[in-house]
């Protein structure tokens, strides 16, 4: 589970997470097949490839707001938790600065 605690408000939080997802080469590097879908009610979304799944959540928190990442790799992949994982990590902050 990757989370980031950042100032933006949970809807906007949201849309700069769909926006990595839908168009950040980093993650596509990953895995090219990655397919995005949210839920803007519930402020979550699942993200599925060939390689990783992911489902995202954010919550509000105060002033600003919690995105957290879940990672599902199948077994053989475990090898490149580290990586999605720190991608992820990298790609929050950016996104979500």
């Amino acid at each position: 589970v990757v989370d980031h605690k950042t100032q933006n408000a949970a809807q906007s939080a949201l849309e700069k997470i769909k926006h990595f997802f839908e168009t950040d080469q980093d993650i596509k590097k990953i895995d090219p097949k990655l397919n995005a879908k949210f839920d803007d009610r519930s402020l979550s979304g699942k993200v599925s490839g060939s390689q990783f799944k992911a489902d995202i959540a954010v919550k509000d928190d105060g002033s600003g707001s919690i995105v957290s990442v879940t990672v599902d790799l199948p077994l053989l992949l475990t090898p490149l938790k580290g990586k999605v994982e720190e991608v992820l990590r990298k790609k929050l902050n950016k996104y979500l600065a």
